[in-house]
């Protein structure tokens, strides 16, 4: 709903006319400013946004508190958090009108607090929606007895497909009359089990959900082979019992993706799911026909789902260009599209324009509706092309606010995806952290990302891991411009995890480094004794602690994983701790027990921990298998 206010004098509350000023030709008095405008809708929602539209006359400047000056005549999208007021002022020869136009935002009703469990459940990518990689509620591992001889591998689960996705795990859920904690996985084959957690028994699932329909296959992959079915994290409502899934697949025509909502109990789908997941937007660049740009397969869904205040959100990479899609979880409507360059072409090594990778992580939530994503190389504009960029987005995909790096020009020119990695917001802070394949760590404020300014001064803080960074140049091939920036030795595939006042990041090929956090700056402290290799596509650490005790850091080296472009004979991953308050103390390396082996490694994935058990997602068989299965493999105490 919208309304129109007309500012004039006697209507608008203030109008002040200047004493003596008169028309120049006639001589008589300049004819009085006034002001039309409204906002639409008038009242909004938490993290939507309404649209200001004004007109003016007989003005020579017009201001809007909380914007600053405008043309006579337009419209601007807000997203105020509260309700505000904006104070419209036109001030011309005859004098000066002032309107005030009121959005009037409403709190939007949290969900209801999820049922009672024996403890931690992890329902979505990194634990929580700030990916913190941070699980407080962990009682039974302690620094003091993970250590080789108490602690190590207790079973395994094979499934039907390589396992990209991280393992999902709800507590206490009642399942065929028995109370179970479950660990969840998707695979590559497009399927979901329900495994339980503790009790390995003969291996064989709680329930197991094929999301394939009759005559389907998943999508024959390149990358990733040999299948490409779900790829990205699932994410689950806990108090509805409902878990998201994207999957791909392909019947007798082109391979096509479907959202599922299914129930964690049963695995069965639940009323109006799958939908087929569409989406198009006007546009010009290279993909478009007849001015639409569609949505197609040869995009990858890889980041994981975010889950939302009712929505649902999920990205695409691997195609010309970028997508986001946001979906009514409720009915699976969908309620946002953004394209990342619906008018422009990406060039370079790839040809991308602004692809939604986060290094397998996915968009994070800040608790008031927003949600934030980072996207990789292609063109910027600060228009309608995003690449290599942090924005800022309501639960339409509306741009509210963005960041992005001065430097963008070189990082699109040379692959350097600012989404190769994930993001992380720091918790209580309002600070998001994010870094790519440059190296380059940012720090930037949600409340203000800052946009593009000269040697990132719109960011709270920018660091390097060491000082081995170089200055490089790249030339625009479409162009001939020549760009020039620093860049790092190492590479950031991953995403950070938080601890009483730490943050700790692991980097390609380097470490895990712990950086204290104090007064919004980070300052390099300990790193890990091992480091991850060239080809394993970095580390993301989790973090177990009970409170701000008994902190432990998990990370998974993937060795020489699966597909890995430098070597075709894939290694055994290794799962190795260490204390989180330094974490130049290790405790635990499984590659010194070969019984506590787990599958090859899968570039991208990263270990949980809930209820005194590590869970890791692995490769059971090579590519050299004709359908290679994953596993999931389960560690604790002994």
């Amino acid at each position: 709903m919208s309304f129109w206010i007309v500012g004039c004098v006697g209507l608008t509350g203030r109008t002040s006319t200047k004493p003596g000023s008169s028309s120049p030709n006639s001589g008589s008095p300049a004819p009085e400013p006034t002001i039309q405008a409204h906002a639409a809708p008038a009242t909004i929602a938490a993290g939507q946004s309404s649209t200001l539209t004004w007109s003016s006359t007989n003005a020579d400047a017009v201001m809007i508190d909380n914007i600053g000056a405008v043309a006579a005549s337009g419209s601007q999208s807000v997203s105020p958090a509260q309700t505000t007021n904006y104070a419209i002022k036109a001030t011309g020869r005859g004098g000066t009108a002032t309107l005030t136009v009121t959005v009037t935002v409403t709190s939007q009703t949290p969900p209801p607090p999820p049922p009672p469990s024996d403890n931690a459940n992890i329902p979505t990518w990194h634990m929580d929606n700030a990916r913190s990689g941070l699980n407080d509620q962990e009682t039974i591992l302690k620094p003091a007895n993970v250590r080789a001889g108490t602690f190590g591998k207790l079973f395994s689960y094979v499934v039907d497909g390589y396992l990209y996705a991280q393992p999902l795990y709800v507590s206490g859920l009642i399942i065929g009359g028995g109370k179970h904690n479950v660990v969840f996985a998707a695979t590559e084959y497009d399927s979901i089990y329900a495994f339980d957690a503790d009790n390995h028994g003969d291996g064989t699932p709680l329930w197991k959900t094929s999301l394939l329909l009759s005559g389907e296959t998943p999508e024959p992959g390149g990358n990733p082979k040999p299948w490409i079915g779900i790829t990205s994290t699932p994410a689950i409502d806990v108090r509805t019992q409902t878990m998201y899934v994207v999957s791909a697949q392909q019947g007798q025509g082109e391979a096509f993706f479907r959202l599922h909502a299914l129930d964690i109990v049963t695995g069965a789908e639940k009323t109006g799911s799958p939908v087929v997941v569409t989406a198009s937007v006007p546009g010009t660049n290279r993909d478009s026909v007849n001015g639409t740009v569609s949505l197609t397969a040869a995009c990858l869904q890889r980041t994981a789902l975010l889950f939302d205040h009712g929505t649902i959100y999920f990205g695409f990479s691997a195609c010309h260009s970028g997508w986001l899609l946001s979906y009514s979880a409720s009915d699976l409507k969908q309620t946002g599209v953004l394209n990342m360059s619906p008018n422009s072409d990406g060039y370079g090594m790839y040809g991308g324009a602004g692809g939604v990778w986060m290094g397998g992580g996915g968009p994070v939530a800040d608790g008031d509706g927003f949600v934030y994503v980072t996207t990789g190389n292609g063109p910027y504009d600060g228009s309608t092309a995003w690449g290599e960029s942090v924005l800022k987005l309501d639960s339409h995909l509306n741009l509210v606010d963005h960041f992005t790096p001065y430097d963008w020009a070189f990082l699109q020119c040379k692959d350097l995806d600012l989404s190769g990695g994930g993001a992380m917001l720091i918790p209580g802070t309002g600070q998001l952290l994010a870094g790519g394949k440059s190296g380059k760590i940012y720090e930037v404020n949600t409340h203000k990302l800052g946009g593009v300014q000269a040697n990132d001064a719109g960011a709270t803080q920018t660091l390097w891991f060491n000082d081995d960074q170089y200055r490089a140049q790249c030339t625009n091939a479409k162009s001939g411009e020549v760009y020039s920036t620093e860049i790092a030795g190492y590479q950031i595939f991953s995403t950070a995890a938080f601890f009483d006042g730490s943050v700790y990041l692991g980097t390609t090929a380097g470490p895990v480094q712990q950086f204290s956090y104090s007064s919004g700056q980070l300052k390099p402290g300990h790193v890990t004794d091992a480091a991850i290799a060239d080809g394993t596509y970095g580390t993301t650490p989790f973090i177990s602690a009970n409170g701000t005790s008994d902190g432990i850091l998990w990370m998974l080296d993937h060795g020489t994983p699966i597909q890995d472009p430098i070597s075709s004979s894939p290694t055994k991953a290794v799962l190795r701790a260490y204390a989180a308050t330094s974490v130049s103390v290790k405790l635990y390396d499984s590659s010194q027990n070969t019984a506590d082996a787990p599958g090859y490694g899968i570039k991208f994935t990263s270990p949980v921990v809930a209820n005194g058990k590590v869970f890791i997602g692995t490769a059971h068989d090579t590519l050299s298998s004709a359908n290679p299965q994953g596993e999931i493999d389960v560690y604790g105490l002994r």
